[in-house]
């Protein structure tokens, strides 16, 4: 009986043992829905059982008697179930109305994000992929919605121009390039029959400062950059090459880095990024080191060197940039060229997928440092510029 007492205290259910003399005693009317009766219900017919408003004691009440034997009775007081979850008429009413206001606002979202937000999507998308160069004439997809089909052939429209716009600028600048090349040849021919050594020289130097503002034009114009097939090449050898050809014609340059190490690129196009790097530093430095360094994440880093002024901060966006010429960061030396050093070196980098940082070494000098994937991503196209830290000097 005390383990029973005991469970039943545990189980949250009240229970006193009685005298037998109750389950005769005044029996109280109850609910079908009152709980004793649904319990009453679930018990054996065997078992003798009365409903009483409380125990001879007075510590129970509204209990169910349960005899147990003779002249003995466990009285359980079992509390009332939790009233049923209901909800009115009016308030069915009223969630049936909302739902008439909250669905078609619903279906119509469904509608704009299908009609009308996929399509500029898909815009957006292409503008980011979009070269201006490159990639079919009208790369919007004009279908849809009226508006949609109208901003599409806006769109293809403007994108039609400004490739006609480029090709334009681009075949006259390649014409003119190209024309000046005959004019400077007559001339360097009739100065080297010049008999005034000290004009001579002078003259010379400056056909050939023109000469080479052509050839960084026609190469910033090309196209073999892009039209170059990425292939497996060894970064070693390819630094190796650069910088022996700087020290042949008596400059100071070196590498350091590992001896052998392939990396997918474009061979080509990356020598010639190193070059101008190089040629940048030697101009304002005299000398330079090239080192190539594998980081811990397999990217693959590329570093030029060198001990001059450096560049200010405020310019470091600036460098990067197309036509941009510093005349007072570096050495006071006599600027020549149109400022494309460092423009068709960052083409180069983010053709490749990589970044660039021109940034300035203590307690003087510039260090131009090209960062690739670690997969070679030549082949993925540009990726976008990255403005440097403490920044250094265009070429």
């Amino acid at each position: 009986m005390a383990a029973i007492l005991d469970a039943s205290g545990r189980a949250g259910l009240p229970a006193e043992e009685v005298a037998g003399a109750e389950l005769s005693q005044g029996q109280q009317d109850i609910s079908f829905e009152d709980v004793r009766h649904i319990v009453r219900e679930n018990l054996p017919d065997n078992f003798t059982t009365s409903y009483r408003s409380q125990t001879a004691t007075g510590s129970l009440r509204d209990v169910l008697v349960v005899g147990i034997g003779e002249n003995r009775a466990l009285a359980f007081s079992p509390a009332p179930p939790p009233p049923d979850a209901w909800i009115s008429d009016q308030e069915v009413s009223i969630v049936l109305q909302l739902m008439g206001l909250v669905l078609p606002v619903a279906l119509l979202s469904l509608y704009a994000a299908r009609v009308i937000a996929a399509p500029l999507l898909e815009f957006a998308k292409a503008a980011e992929t979009l070269k201006p160069d490159d990639g079919p004439d009208r790369p919007f997809k004009e279908s849809g919605a009226a508006e949609i089909r109208t901003l599409a052939k806006s769109l293809n429209d403007m994108r039609s121009r400004v490739r006609h716009m480029i090709d334009d600028r681009t075949r006259m600048l390649r014409a003119i390039s190209h024309d000046l090349r005959t004019p400077l040849t007559r001339l360097r021919l009739r100065v080297e029959r010049s008999t005034q050594p000290e004009l001579k020289a002078a003259l010379l130097k400056d056909i050939s400062a023109l000469s080479d503002m052509i050839n960084d034009t026609l190469t910033y114009l090309s196209k073999e950059m892009a039209s170059e097939k990425p292939v497996n090449a060894d970064l070693p050898s390819l630094l190796t090459t650069v910088c022996s050809d700087f020290s042949d014609i008596g400059f100071n340059v070196s590498y350091a880095g590992p001896e052998r190490f392939a990396y997918r690129c474009k061979p080509r196009s990356l020598a010639r990024a190193v070059t101008n790097l190089v040629e940048n530093s030697t101009k304002f430095a005299g000398e330079a080191s090239v080192e190539l360094s594998v980081l811990d994440n397999g990217a693959v880093r590329i570093s030029v060197i060198d001990d001059g002024p450096g560049l200010l901060g405020s310019l470091r966006t600036l460098v990067l940039e197309p036509f941009f010429k510093v005349d007072t960061a570096r050495t006071p030396v006599n600027r020549s060229g149109f400022g494309l050093g460092l423009s068709i070196v960052d083409d180069i980098v983010r053709a490749h997928g990589g970044t660039i940082e021109l940034l300035n070494k203590v307690p003087h000098g510039l260090v131009a440092q090209m960062e690739f994937p670690a997969k070679g991503n030549a082949e993925s196209g540009a990726a976008p510029r990255n403005p440097a830290g403490e920044l250094a000097q265009t070429g």
